[in-house]
C-alpha cells in the first residue's frame, strides 16, 4: 500500500498494492485518481525502480534512524537519516523537508531542526542536531540547544521538537523495515 497526499485539500489518498503492481505493468505508468474528498483529479506517475551503480549506493547509504513516538498529535513514525543534512520539519503540502512528520502539533515548525552527518578521515560517523530557528527550539535530553549551536548526538538521545518526542538511533533501519515505509509514502 502506498499513500498519497492530495495537492488541494491536503487529504490522504491510499493507494493498494493491486492498483500499483497493474500501474507499474502498463507501459506508460501513468494514472489518474479523483480525490474522494474534495473531487480534485490528481494525475501521478509511478517511476520504475532505479539501478543505480556502487558509487550512487555509498551516496544514499543511511546512516542511522529516527523514531518519533505516537502521542496525541500524531502516531508513531521511522525516518532513515542519510550522510549530509537531514531537515526536519511538520509535515504542510506547501513545504519540503527531509523528513516530513506528520503531526497536529501546532508548536512543531515546517522547517523545526537539522541532524548532520559526516564521516570522519577515519571513517567514523558523526551525528549532530542543530535548531533551525524554530518558535519553540530544539531540545536534546531535556537541555535547549542554543542558535546555531550543534549538539553531537549518541544512541537513544530522546529529542524533543515541540511537543513531540524524536528517539535517534546510529543503526540503519532494515531492508524489510525500509521497504515498507517506502511502500507507505
Amino acid at each position: 500500500m502506498r499513500k498519497i497526499f492530495c495537492p488541494k485539500c491536503d487529504e490522504e489518498i491510499a493507494l493498494s498494492s493491486a492498483k500499483l503492481k497493474e500501474l507499474r505493468e502498463r507501459a506508460d505508468e501513468r494514472m489518474s485518481i479523483i480525490c474522494p474528498s474534495c473531487t480534485h483529479q490528481l494525475r501521478i506517475r509511478i517511476k520504475p525502480p532505479k539501478r543505480s551503480s556502487d558509487s550512487e549506493q555509498t551516496v544514499d547509504q543511511q546512516c542511522g534512524h529516527i523514531t518519533i513516538i505516537e502521542n496525541v498529535f500524531g502516531y508513531r513514525q521511522l525516518f532513515p537519516l542519510y550522510r549530509g543534512l537531514n531537515h526536519i520539519g511538520r509535515r504542510n503540502k506547501d513545504t519540503k523537508t527531509d523528513i516530513p512528520i506528520i503531526t497536529g502539533d501546532p508548536s512543531m515548525d515546517r522547517h523545526h531542526a537539522i541532524i548532520k552527518i559526516t564521516q570522519t578521515k577515519s571513517g567514523r560517523l558523526l551525528h549532530a542536531i542543530a535548531d533551525d530557528d524554530s518558535r519553540v527550539g530544539t531540545f536534546v535530553s531535556g537541555q535547549l540547544l542554543g542558535a546555531k549551536e550543534w549538539y553531537n548526538l549518541s544512541e537513544g538521545d530522546i529529542i524533543t521538537l515541540g511537543a513531540t518526542t524524536i528517539i535517534f538511533s546510529k543503526e540503519p533501519l532494515s531492508d524489510e523495515v525500509l521497504g515498507s515505509i517506502e511502500g507507505e509514502n
